[in-house]
């Protein structure tokens, strides 16, 4: 056996194993996460969420800062140093201490433009969050590097599970808006000390003349186009919060986080793997295509027919998470959901970029994604937050191929790859979606819960049989099967 297949077999365990944890743990992420809607919707109000929303899109926004694209370059970078890492440690801490002052001082202005005087002392708790996750930084990209996914995992969890543990508690005693700051602010602590642990990494003292300067770079690009997408993400936030008031944020907020936590933790663990797996293949290799295909195939499988499922199953959705007090999320969910169809599969695209070391392609792309949607959700912004919601769901559709053929750009990926591994999920999607409209009406009778456990049999037996039933499908299945059993 040659050295080359030894190499792509040790890849391939470690990508396998990886996989595993990834999932396991977001699938425990799932759980925690709704468990938490579940409690705290009935806790708290929609003036609540939204008055948090308000303060989270600005420091979202110094968020973008703190890393500076570091741990990309990290985890990128395949003869990286240790004083290299070193020093990249001591910016992401320099740069997250900076942050923190710099919202803290700015507090007030913030209370100002949202006229709400509350939000000062909101900021500036929050703010400390940046600094805290700064410290953990370059642990977590030791760990995401060296494919150990299950440390990195269990901070995670673990996390959010302080988290919802600390919300909960304490919007129980009644501490309003602040029992989600407390939360944020407890997770985030809990998992940087957990990665503090885990990770090998202990940083020397900054070093002259170690080749940082490259990283940086890689890094400012990464930056640069985190910046761009910081208002395709949180513009719409800060427009509906500006025009509309803190309960109408709050419920667009809740809509987008219900939809977005299960997106999140599907496109998570394959994100989290395949960017380190693909960094070490040739772009212009047949195993980086087939990787990607493989890789693609199975986000689509997980996530289209899901989509299509909280389409149709909002209603009673809404109402046995959130309660009989929001049903005013109801149609903000059903538009966002349209967006959700196809964006985890499409915003894998920056991933693809920066695994085959395209920072400024991966830039260019983000300007130009940011530019529509921010423009979406400036002319939807008229028509309250569900214009907003249509805009960016059709923001989204008009950008997905284009931007993958720009993406895949001296890689061995073709620009159809995208139209193949959607077909079988479209189709399962399209199938159960059409039996789910017609027997809509022969379930009114039955509770919210039961309705939503017959969709969702419904679903998951048609996509079970529809992907088995075709051989590409399903020989990706029995190839991720047996490298599991071994």
């Amino acid at each position: 056996m040659t050295s080359d297949s030894l190499d792509t077999d040790s890849l391939k365990k470690k990508v396998v194993r990886g996989g595993v944890f990834s999932i396991t743990s977001q699938g425990v992420g799932i759980i925690v996460q709704l468990l938490s809607t579940i409690i705290l919707a009935r806790l708290l109000t929609p003036a609540d969420y939204g008055t948090i929303s308000m303060v989270l899109a600005i420091t979202a926004f110094a968020g973008l800062f703190r890393d500076m694209g570091l741990s990309s370059a990290a985890i990128q970078k395949k003869d990286l140093t240790y004083a290299q890492q070193s020093n990249l440690f001591w910016l992401n801490v320099a740069m997250g201490l900076f942050l923190t002052l710099a919202i803290a001082l700015s507090s007030p202005l913030i209370a100002s433009f949202y006229d709400k005087p509350e939000l000062l002392w909101v900021a500036v708790v929050i703010s400390s969050s940046l600094f805290i996750g700064s410290l953990g930084a370059q642990h977590g990209a030791m760990l995401l590097r060296g494919m150990q996914f299950g440390k990195n995992a269990v901070a995670n969890v673990a996390g959010a599970l302080l988290n919802m543990a600390v919300s909960v508690w304490l919007a129980y005693e009644g501490l309003s808006y602040w029992a989600l700051v407390y939360g944020i602010i407890a997770g985030t602590g809990c998992t940087t000390v957990l990665l503090l642990v885990f990770s090998p990494f202990k940083p020397k003292w900054f070093s002259k003349n170690s080749g940082t300067r490259e990283l940086f770079s890689f890094g400012a690009n990464v930056t640069a186009s985190n910046f761009v997408n910081y208002f395709s993400r949180n513009l719409d936030n800060i427009l509906i919060g500006r025009f509309w008031g803190a309960e109408v944020l709050g419920a667009y907020n809740r809509a987008y986080q219900l939809l977005m936590f299960p997106i999140i933790n599907l496109r998570g663990p394959v994100s989290s793997v395949m960017f380190p797996a693909l960094s070490r293949l040739d772009p212009l290799s047949k195993k980086f295509r087939n990787y990607y295909h493989k890789s693609m195939t199975l986000l689509a499988l997980a996530t289209m027919p899901l989509m299509t499922w909280l389409f149709f199953a909002s209603n009673d959705l809404i109402q046995v998470v959130l309660g009989h007090n929001w049903s005013e999320v109801t149609p903000l969910f059903k538009a966002l959901a349209i967006a959700g169809f196809i964006q985890p599969v499409s915003s894998m695209r920056g991933v693809i970029m920066l695994a085959a070391g395209n920072s400024k392609r991966n830039l260019l792309s983000g300007i130009v994604t940011s530019i529509v949607i921010a423009l979406a959700f400036v002319v939807g912004i008229s028509w309250g937050a569900l214009g907003v919601a249509y805009a960016y769901s059709l923001a989204v559709w008009l950008l997905a191929m284009p931007m993958h053929s720009y993406a895949i750009r001296g890689t061995s990926i073709r620009t159809l790859d995208l139209v193949s591994v959607s077909f079988v999920p479209l189709l399962c999607s399209f199938t159960a979606g059409c039996l789910s409209y017609f027997l809509t009406g022969t379930m009114i009778g039955l509770p919210p819960i039961a309705r939503l456990i017959v969709l969702a049999l419904i679903f998951l037996l048609i996509t079970a049989f529809i992907t088995l039933l075709y051989p590409n499908s399903r020989r990706i299945l029995t190839e991720i099967w047996s490298e599991l059993k071994n």
